[in-house]
């Protein structure tokens, strides 16, 4: 199921429960992502997927040092 977004939801619009919780503005307008728990993903796997995908299509620690110009061999 892919995440949900709902724009301009007004802090009063929320039940109490919710609100109180993460504490809301009734006068202020959010916006709200609601996402499954299973597709929320830790930046530290982003980035590993990140870079094996990189490895798997010829980037090397020289390639992406001459594209961002720094040393970046602790990334790869």
């Amino acid at each position: 199921m892919p995440s949900t977004i709902l724009d301009n939801v007004k802090g009063s619009d929320l039940p109490k429960t919710l609100a109180d919780r993460i504490d809301i503005s009734p006068n202020k307008t959010y916006t709200i992502i609601i996402q499954p728990q299973e597709e929320r993903q830790s930046l530290q796997r982003i980035m590993s997927k990140i870079s094996r995908n990189g490895k798997a299509r010829g980037m090397t620690s020289d390639v992406l040092e001459n594209i961002l110009g720094e040393t970046v061999s602790h990334i790869l």
